[in-house]
């Protein structure tokens, strides 16, 4: 029985869904919802102020309700719709981010990129899309420019670096107005990139007064984060687990590295560099090859149900996404369109150095965490979830890129590449996830600066330099994210340890992967509690 809290709580999720599709249409064209194709989002300060005063409205409202008289699912996702709004509140108010660098220079690719990798969308409407959101792109720019009251170095050399990129996009799309016989596209695409021309003049006086490196969200803003996002070890524990965590893996790589006959960790990575691709077209190979085969072998050994029509194209990753995306990333399918394709990100090597980092191991392992079974089939599952809170609002970082980290060692566990050279890697990939949990924290704390998480992440977790710059880059901007990798893995295999202890020879690996990931990403203390009262249950009707 619907209560009259159920109906006021889904009332509150459609208006609010509505709203912000409203201000931010590239969020609608993200999730298949293709009336919004031809808008442009409102990046002024009057709008920004608006979803503050918007969030604060459906905070209260939702606050108001009984949540006592919830059933059901709703009485579930209550809690983590309610934190999810406060979270937004942080980066929106607490630590306006908007405030301190342009937002609208990578909000112009995000505007273009879906209607370049969505080929199930007719030709006619992605091209008309594309052409109206550019001669938008003055106002994104501009308005994000003048919302800027405390900019800071660091970030404007990345958004710089963000406009280097949208020049190879804006090619692109002139390209494909020549090649489609659509002039009027052609001629938007160059009158967008002389307005982000003008428009970095403007940045550049900016720098002149911008401060120097970016601003730490700091202890208590960090701390705060934490809780509205579940994970329940605080800032000290998580520093400390991070240091055990990075103990214990540089232990295995050593291990790992003697099996390989190789004396020290450095001549292990030296060996295992030298199975790299050599060519751009052979890493793309290389990647093809490895997700067809690790989709194969978890079919075959039964360890997860991979839903019906799904599949994985592997495309470019644009220069625009460069500097926070080194090595390779992970797009699902729209929420809402019949497609269950995955874009899978790869960001071609420029420098022989990069090139060592294109290796068979590097690439299986990688595409372990973003295909199969690891980033693909957990959101495949999301976006089959029949309740819209958990495909459109409930994405916990801790479930989707603990999922992806879990699987790593899962399909090590389980025989994938059963080579001492693979284990190093995958041993070396964890290392990194738990060196991310400190540096994670120190960085946003302001325990250590910029450069200093740079050489941290070169020193303990094996980095190349130009890849560390990119990793501490996007940690500046993302805090608690990192930590989540190795904090989701460790509650998701003490999870199934307790599955395990529960079901007995009635366990399987495959029951205990569906019962996580039909429960979408949900925060994984939550998630928790509902695996295991499934379980609890499903024991007792196999006793009876």
């Amino acid at each position: 029985m619907v209560t009259y809290e159920d109906e006021a709580f889904d009332s509150i999720i459609e208006a609010m869904i509505k709203d912000f599709l409203k201000l931010n249409p590239v969020l609608g064209t993200e999730l298949g919802l293709h009336e919004y194709d031809l808008l442009a989002p409102d990046l002024s300060r009057e709008s920004m102020e608006l979803r503050i005063t918007l969030i604060k409205k459906y905070i209260k409202e939702l606050e108001n309700i009984d949540k006592l008289k919830l059933t059901g699912i709703r009485a579930i996702d209550y809690d983590v719709v309610l934190s999810r709004m406060k979270e937004f509140l942080v980066f929106l108010e607490d630590w306006p981010l908007w405030r301190m660098y342009p937002v609208g220079f990578e909000t112009v690719g995000e505007m273009l990129f879906p209607f370049l990798i969505r080929d199930h969308l007719p030709l006619e409407h992605r091209l008309e899309a594309m052409e109206s959101r550019l001669k938008s792109i003055d106002k994104v720019i501009l308005t994000s420019i003048e919302n800027v009251d405390e900019p800071y170095r660091l970030w404007l050399k990345y958004v710089f670096m963000v406009s280097k990129g949208l020049q190879q996009l804006m090619d692109i799309v002139k390209d494909l107005g020549i090649r489609n016989n659509k002039p009027s596209l052609s001629e938007a695409s160059e009158k967008a990139m002389d307005i982000i021309s003008k428009m970095l003049g403007k940045l550049k006086d900016m720098e002149s007064r911008a401060k120097p490196g970016f601003k730490p969200i700091g202890y208590e803003l960090f701390e705060k984060l934490l809780k509205l996002r579940f994970i329940d070890e605080d800032i000290n524990t998580l520093r400390r687990i991070g240091y055990e965590e990075a103990k214990l893996y540089k232990e295995l790589m050593i291990k790992a590295a003697k099996e390989m006959n190789a004396s020290s960790i450095e001549e292990a990575f030296s060996r295992i560099r030298e199975k790299r691709a050599r060519s751009k077209d052979e890493v793309f190979r290389m990647y093809k090859e490895t997700i067809d085969k690790a989709r194969k072998f978890i079919i075959e050994r039964d360890l997860v149900e991979i839903p019906l029509g799904e599949k994985v194209m592997i495309v470019e990753t644009p220069e625009y996404l460069r500097p926070i995306i080194p090595f390779a990333a992970y797009i699902p399918p729209e929420t809402f369109s019949w497609s269950l394709t995955g874009i899978y990100l790869v960001t071609p090597p420029l420098t022989d150095e990069m090139f060592k980092h294109h290796n068979i191991y590097d690439i299986a392992n990688t595409t372990v965490h973003e295909a199969y079974p690891g980033h693909h089939v957990q959101l495949i599952y999301t976006k089959l979830n029949p309740y819209t809170t958990r495909k459109v609002i409930v994405r916990a970082i801790d479930a989707i890129e603990g999922w992806a980290h879990y699987c790593e060692e899962l399909m090590l566990e389980k025989g994938f590449n059963n080579t001492p050279e693979y284990k190093f890697k995958v041993y070396h990939d964890a290392l990194w996830r738990a060196v991310r949990v400190y540096v994670d924290i120190e960085l946003s704390t302001g325990m250590i600066t910029f450069e200093e998480a740079v050489n941290k992440l070169v020193k303990d977790a094996y980095l190349p330099r130009e890849g560390a710059y990119s990793e501490a880059l996007r940690y500046t901007l993302s805090p608690t994210y990192q930590l989540c990798y190795n904090y989701g893995k460790r509650r998701i295999k003490k999870l199934r340890k307790r599955v395990k202890e529960i079901l007995g020879s009635k366990y399987s690996d495959k029951l205990f992967h569906k019962l996580i990931l039909e429960e979408g990403s949900l925060p994984l203390s939550v998630l928790e509690h509902n695996v295991l009262e499934k379980v609890r249950k499903l024991k007792l009707s196999i006793a009876q």
